[in-house]
């Protein structure tokens, strides 16, 4: 003990960590995440009904919290609160008016997958797919960005289209200033 002591404060001196370093993102992993986003947050895949009465799911924290990071969360509770007053006091619609953008196109996708991966030091890039069951030929990407926290993997944000000009955390900024 006494011989690891001297080691340890070496490492937090030098800013290290003395946990293990963070795992890369596997196919399998990457998969498994797009799987569970699609299946909870994407509506045609989550047979939601963002028409129906009461408060679409997946714009629910007790829904989207587990798959998000917890900055992400409380950017996306903000934003859809403001939202709402916006609403209330204008009479319009706000920019979050038809929920939480969790793809960058609202048409009614049937299928996504997982595509490439591309990690950094601080987080994953998964591209994923969203087709249309009767044209599989035609749909759009987006790219998800995952930090991980201990073993598990959330969403820090999405880069909506091929080039990622603009993002989920772009959108929910521009409702916090509307």
């Amino acid at each position: 003990m006494k011989q690891l002591l001297p080691v340890a404060l070496a490492a937090i001196a030098l800013g290290h960590s003395t946990s293990a370093p963070a795992q890369d993102l596997v196919p399998g992993q990457a998969a498994g995440f797009v799987d569970r986003f699609c299946e909870t947050l994407v509506p045609a895949v989550a047979v939601y009904d963002p028409n129906a009465s009461g408060a679409w799911p997946p714009d629910d924290p007790a829904v989207f919290g587990p798959l998000v990071a917890a900055d992400l969360a409380a950017m996306i509770e903000n934003a859809l609160a403001h939202n709402a007053a916006f609403e209330n006091e204008t009479g319009g619609k706000g920019l979050l008016g038809d929920g939480v953008p969790w793809t960058s196109v609202q048409d009614a996708a049937s299928d996504c997958t997982a595509g490439a991966i591309v990690e950094t030091s601080a987080s994953a890039e998964v591209a994923v797919r969203y087709s249309y069951a009767d044209a599989p030929g035609e749909g759009w990407s987006d790219k998800l960005i995952l930090t991980q926290d201990g073993e598990k993997w959330h969403l820090e944000d999405i880069r909506y289209g091929e080039d990622g000009r603009t993002s989920l955390r772009a959108v929910l900024a521009q409702a916090l200033e509307q």
